[in-house]
């Protein structure tokens, strides 16, 4: 049954893009276990299984086309992501603040959410691309009213670049959106290559026709794979955000039930708190372990604390922009401190979780995380 199916969405997509070569076939195995994931424990209701529909043949046509760019233009694969810059981090550790802000540097580019959406073609059809965007942040806002005071969502905003790596069908939003656990339990140990060179090709394609600015780039899902980033981007910057896992966590699984209640018969709060804890205890750990093992590496990352993030930001800015070794000019101090007056902290409403909501207790997530409090003086 499960043959059937994936030819469907194989057939599907190549039918609506008028293209046939998806490339290497390592995007098969994911794609499998995530069908059968929304067949045996997504428990989606009827808008669930239309959406998990559009979004995988969303993701099966962005390879597509992708692919068929780089034969037309074999010379986009020859561009060189020179020096990037990754945010990194537990999630709800100030990461999309520090994204948005470092993106308004002139010398640097982040990918917006239309561009992570949806390949650029470099022509008029992207109009149609941005609106569709747009329509879908909409689609979102309505389902999920409280969504916006968790994570801001906009076409043109800067957007995280793990969905640049969602058409090789290796990224943690599938089961963050939906309940796919054998496909979440293969992420642990799959080989993340793949994922990394969908990821670069994104960044060649977008650079292609959009200039050489340096990329900043931020997910917190990068932690789960970071010798492979490494390994695909071996001159990477990388700004690691520290915050108490035990604020940290509660919010994650929030936003994961903010992400599947508008598509489930059922959420299962302890089951998506006990899949955020685990998760997270296994990026930090992979992180820690890589840092400790890579002298090389350890000297590419800058630290900074949640906290002090928050409370001057604009000092951290000045920190950030020597390590990265970018202009700090008095134009780029005054836009970012135009950017903080028009994004305020609590701007879309309080987002309002806790421990309990979710079966989990602070002793528990103080002994899970405590060798990475510690290393962090959290």
């Amino acid at each position: 049954m499960s043959n059937v199916r994936l030819e469907k969405v194989l057939s599907l997509a190549r039918r609506t893009t008028r293209l046939d070569d998806f490339g290497d076939d390592d995007f098969l195995e994911p794609l499998d276990l995530l069908l059968k994931g929304y067949s045996n424990t997504a428990d989606l209701n009827w808008l669930g299984r239309i959406a998990t529909q559009i979004y995988l043949h969303r993701m099966l046509s962005n390879r597509l086309r992708l692919q068929g760019y780089f034969k037309c233009f074999p010379v986009a694969s020859k561009i060189k992501i020179e020096r990037p810059i990754f945010i990194l981090g537990l999630p709800r550790t100030g990461s999309t603040l520090l994204h948005e802000l470092m993106a308004c540097h002139r010398d640097l580019r982040a990918p917006t959410f239309w561009e992570a959406t949806f390949v650029p073609g470099h022509s008029a059809m992207d109009r149609c691309r941005q609106l569709t965007t747009a329509l879908k942040i909409n689609f979102i806002n309505v389902l999920s009213p409280g969504f916006k005071s968790v994570h801001k969502l906009g076409t043109f905003r800067p957007h995280e670049c793990i969905t640049l790596q969602a058409a090789s069908l290796r990224t943690m939003q599938f089961h963050a959106v939906h309940n796919v656990s054998d496909y979440n339990a293969w992420l642990e140990t799959c080989d993340w290559q793949p994922a990394y060179d969908m990821h670069k090709r994104c960044l060649q394609w977008l650079q292609f026709n959009g200039g050489a600015q340096r990329w900043v780039l931020k997910a917190p899902g990068h932690m789960l794979s970071i010798e492979a980033l490494n390994c695909t981007y071996p001159d990477a910057l990388f700004i690691q955000l520290h915050r108490d896992p035990c604020e940290v966590i509660p919010s994650m699984a929030s936003l994961f039930c903010h992400l599947r209640t508008p598509f489930a018969n059922r959420v299962n709060l302890k089951e998506i708190g006990q899949d955020v804890t685990r998760q997270w205890q296994l990026g930090l750990s992979s992180t820690m372990q890589q840092r400790a093992a890579n002298s090389e590496l350890d000297y590419r990352f800058l630290d900074i604390s949640y906290r002090d993030l928050v409370s001057n930001p604009l000092a951290r800015m000045r920190e950030i922009m020597a390590f990265c070794n970018l202009n700090s000019s008095e134009t780029s101090s005054q836009i970012f401190e135009d950017y903080l007056a028009q994004n305020p902290k609590g701007k879309h409403g309080d987002h309002r979780y806790s421990l309990d909501q979710f079966g989990l207790s602070r002793n528990a997530l103080e002994g899970i995380f405590a060798d990475y409090k510690r290393q962090y003086a959290l």
